[in-house]
């Protein structure tokens, strides 16, 4: 256990965050494992171990990241590998999503995502190793009604992680943006908001994706066991990737929108060469 690598894991109470989590205990890493709700943590995984660190953290609040990880390099003398897992999505129309809601899941998915990258850094650099995997997603490429904020926030994920790539490499430090499909998950049932006004003018629009989005659950064709493993696969990689796709309808989806991307762009050269001097 000694020569196995500790893992930092955010959002680890349900979905991808869980199985990584089992999986990683079970192939003997030693694992920090956060949430909201630490006794969710010691009900999912047991008490605290040699090998197990539940911690209650807030990603919203700078403080409380910092704290977290200065707690695994107290118990485990280092960290090595980085995942922000935590995110969720609210679902709503653009106009009828209120501020507040836009700026809370840019506050988790996005802003936190941030301090823990933050608070990890300095302890990585320092050791001239270590490896961040930040979840982006399908939806950094494949944007649909109802989705606009949260396909934002991991655009922004997406650019983020690509920019620190470029900016850790020279720290020995990998970067890896991870871009799940349908995962089969509580994602798209308890872990997600939605937003409708009385009355909607948007109603007939809501109801036919709302019942796309319900009819996933339970059918999705992404594993979440098997993503776990594809994680720990990367992480000791001497040369992993910067882009993780994980499931056939990602990559298929992604491949799509860029083979329309290069047709457009052929469509519109001449239109995009008349701003030439």
């Amino acid at each position: 256990m000694k020569n196995k690598k500790v893992w930092f894991v955010t959002g680890c109470s349900k979905g991808l965050g869980h199985a990584l989590v089992n999986e990683l205990l079970e192939q003997g890493y030693m694992v920090s494992a956060t949430s909201r709700n630490k006794q969710a943590l010691i009900e999912a995984f047991g008490n605290e171990s040699e090998q197990f660190l539940p911690l209650s953290m807030n990603l919203a609040d700078e403080e409380s990241v910092k704290t977290a990880l200065k707690k695994t390099v107290l118990k485990f003398g280092r960290v090595d590998v980085v995942v922000n897992n935590a995110g969720y999505t609210h679902l709503a129309t653009i106009e009828e999503m209120s501020d507040k809601a836009v700026r809370e899941l840019f506050d988790i998915n996005v802003f936190g995502l941030l301090n823990v990258i933050r608070a990890a850094l300095p302890i990585m650099r320092k050791q001239n190793s270590g490896h961040i995997f930040n979840v982006s997603s399908l939806g950094a490429y494949n944007v649909g009604p109802l989705s606009g904020p949260y396909c934002a926030t991991k655009h922004a994920v997406k650019a983020l992680s690509e920019t620190l790539a470029m900016e850790v490499k020279q720290f020995g430090i990998h970067v890896t943006d991870v871009k799940p499909g349908f995962m089969r998950t509580e994602f798209f049932g308890a872990s997600h908001k939605t937003d409708i006004a009385e009355h909607s003018p948007y109603q007939d629009l809501y109801d036919e994706n709302m019942d796309f989005y319900n009819g996933q659950n339970g059918t999705q064709a992404g594993n979440p066991k098997k993503a776990a493993e594809l994680y720990i696969k990367v992480a000791e990689m001497d040369n992993p990737p910067e882009s993780l796709p994980m499931g056939t309808d990602c990559c298929n989806g992604i491949r799509e929108i860029a083979l329309n991307t290069v047709q457009l762009m052929d469509e519109m050269q001449d239109t995009a060469s008349y701003t030439d001097f």
